[in-house]
């Protein structure tokens, strides 16, 4: 059972580093060929501070919580069964571009709870996780929200 009390809990904090040489390799796997996200003189051509990092690049903080399995470990102190649960939606809002050279503050925790009836019958709990990032002055600068459904 998902323990409604939980929601707006922070459940810790980690440093996520933004490298040059990580963009350049997630551009690569992604197969972003462009230049912004490899060559520092051209992202400096185009207003940015150094290359810059990926739309989608943040999913990557996985690599920095505090041990692999930080959210299976949330997931379960919150009480969502894991083995009914599906990931529902995926959403990253950005305050202002992130380029490399920057060392971000994450911290993550869960945002609402709710429940709504199935169109198959049975409860569905709905559970938004939030990561949001700060820059060294504390100020906001990307959110990312996903969404994890407990099927009834």
């Amino acid at each position: 059972m998902v323990k409604k009390e939980l929601a707006g809990k922070k459940f810790g904090e980690f440093e996520f580093p933004v490298e040059r040489g990580k963009i350049k390799e997630f551009a690569s796997a992604i197969l972003d060929t462009d230049p912004v996200y490899r060559d520092r003189e051209y992202a400096l051509q185009q207003g940015f501070k150094d290359i810059l990092m990926p739309v989608t690049f943040p999913v990557t903080f996985g690599f920095h919580l505090p041990s692999e399995n930080y959210v299976v470990e949330m997931a379960q102190e919150i009480g969502m069964d894991l083995g009914k649960s599906v990931h529902g939606e995926f959403e990253v809002i950005y305050e202002r571009p992130v380029c490399a050279g920057e060392t971000l503050r994450g911290e993550i925790g869960i945002g609402n709870i709710y429940e709504k009836e199935g169109k198959r019958g049975g409860k569905m709990t709905f559970v938004e996780m939030k990561t949001s990032f700060y820059d060294q002055g504390d100020n906001p600068v990307i959110v990312i929200n996903n969404l994890f459904i407990e099927r009834g």
